[in-house]
């Protein structure tokens, strides 16, 4: 599925009260999503973040596995964490390649919605957007192309944590 790439955004998303703001990295995001997309054939994996820190921060835990005795003791992780990217915006992600952005929500947005299987349908590359915090800041991100359908639960909770939601809209990419 190389026609296919994954951002996580930390910047520009929501707090609770649905202001703009931003949350940090954590080294589970990265080693989660990194994992789950190579699972997948999914690549690359776009760390969305602003702060020179947090993109140090990934550096530093990455190199430790691409460079260091990381990569000596577990190669397999080496090579999933090789399709690790940091950058400061989608926009940035934009000048280097022409994606479709798709994003995604645990709540329906007011647009219409796509089931995940279908972007293997649309010809061109697709970026999937996740935010973390309360979910993406859209009115400060660039237009998207549209929305996949929100992971219905029947539980008593709405929100899944960003990783558990990857790996279900990356499981039901393949489901056709």
């Amino acid at each position: 599925m190389s026609n296919i790439a994954i951002a996580l955004v930390h910047h520009p998303v929501l707090n609770r009260l649905g202001a703009s703001t931003t949350t940090a990295i954590t080294s589970i995001d990265v080693h989660d999503f990194a994992r789950s997309c190579a699972f997948y054939d999914v690549a690359p994996v776009y760390m969305v973040h602003p702060a020179a820190g947090m993109h140090s921060l990934i550096h530093d835990m990455t190199d430790y596995y691409l460079s260091g005795a990381g990569g000596e003791r577990n190669p397999p992780r080496k090579k999933v964490l090789r399709a690790v990217r940091c950058v400061n915006s989608i926009q940035d992600i934009l000048k280097e390649q022409d994606y479709q952005l798709w994003y995604t929500s645990a709540t329906a947005p007011d647009a219409a919605c796509i089931e995940p299987s279908k972007l293997l349908e649309i010809k061109g590359k697709h970026l999937i957007v996740l935010g973390t915090g309360w979910g993406l800041d859209v009115k400060n991100m660039p237009k998207e192309n549209g929305w996949l359908s929100p992971i219905e639960g029947v539980g008593k909770v709405r929100h899944l944590s960003v990783r558990a939601a990857l790996a279900i809209y990356l499981d039901r990419l393949r489901k056709i």
